[in-house]
């Protein structure tokens, strides 16, 4: 089976003036197969946004190879971006249409018929939570809802590649529980997804295999139970949380990013 998303030694750099090359992506290699939930985690500064720019074809690569469904994204970027589906980190809705407004137009960059594209915003809209505030414009909505309405409309053409910047920031804990199980229902149909997330328990419970990214580079790559027993094992860990006061818990995610990086990946802050 081929994979649905190729990055083939990525590496990004960026000249500055009066100084050396800045790296800031260092000769990536990863691939999401059909079906998969593909994670990719890190302190801020490790150099994700920067692939999923290049990943998107918002950066050009300074070396190396990006392939959506065989297509490479920056010489056939019209072909690439029709199997694909982003939602960034950054709110880039509309705020000039109402919700069905924006799918519907959005729908339309992949040449579907109105139909299909009615039927599949409405469906979205529905599963998200969103269809009572089909008829609202964008501005009007909260910070939670336009994420959500962000993610529906990154899946409106049901993309081969789906590619999440931190979509769960900013909702609440059902409207999170209701994207999890959006993204599962795609994973069998399916859809290759790159997840890209500051919240270890949504790594480890959706993501097939996750790659440890610190300093442009790739520390580990593998499943998150074969990391946990790697890195750390699987005897049960026992912490002091008040004197005196002893927890017993399992080694989790969080244990393996901050031994490998000496970093909180929920903070991005020195531990």
């Amino acid at each position: 089976m081929a994979a649905s998303l190729e990055v083939k030694n990525l590496t990004k750099s960026y000249q500055r003036k009066g100084q050396p090359p800045f790296v800031a992506v260092r000769d990536l290699s990863f691939e999401v197969m059909p079906g998969e939930i593909f994670g990719l985690l890190g302190p801020n500064g490790a150099g994700k946004s920067t692939t999923i720019n290049c990943l998107t074809g918002f950066y050009p690569p300074t070396a190396g190879e990006i392939l959506i469904e065989g297509f490479d994204i920056h010489q056939s970027p019209k072909k690439a971006k029709q199997h694909l589906g982003v939602c960034s980190q950054e709110d880039t809705l509309d705020t000039d249409f109402d919700v069905l407004d924006q799918m519907l137009r959005y729908g339309t960059f992949y040449r579907l018929d109105r139909f299909q594209i009615v039927k599949r915003a409405r469906e979205l809209l529905e599963t998200l939570g969103l269809m009572e505030k089909s008829n609202e414009l964008i501005e009007n909505l909260s910070g939670g809802m336009r994420r959500k309405l962000q993610v529906a409309r990154a899946l409106i053409a049901n993309p081969k590649v789906l590619v999440l910047d931190e979509p769960t920031t900013g909702l609440d804990p059902d409207a999170r529980r209701i994207l999890w199980q959006l993204l599962t229902d795609n994973r069998k149909l399916g859809m290759a997804t790159l997840l890209s997330t500051h919240y270890m328990e949504e790594a480890e419970r959706l993501c097939d295999r996750i790659a440890i990214l610190f300093q442009g580079a790739i520390l580990d790559l593998d499943t998150p139970q074969k990391l946990i027993e790697k890195h750390i094992g699987i005897e049960i860990i026992e912490e002091e949380i008040r004197p005196g006061v002893f927890w017993k818990r399992n080694p989790n995610l969080e244990d393996v990013f901050l031994k490998l990086t000496g970093k909180s990946l929920s903070a991005g802050e020195e531990s």
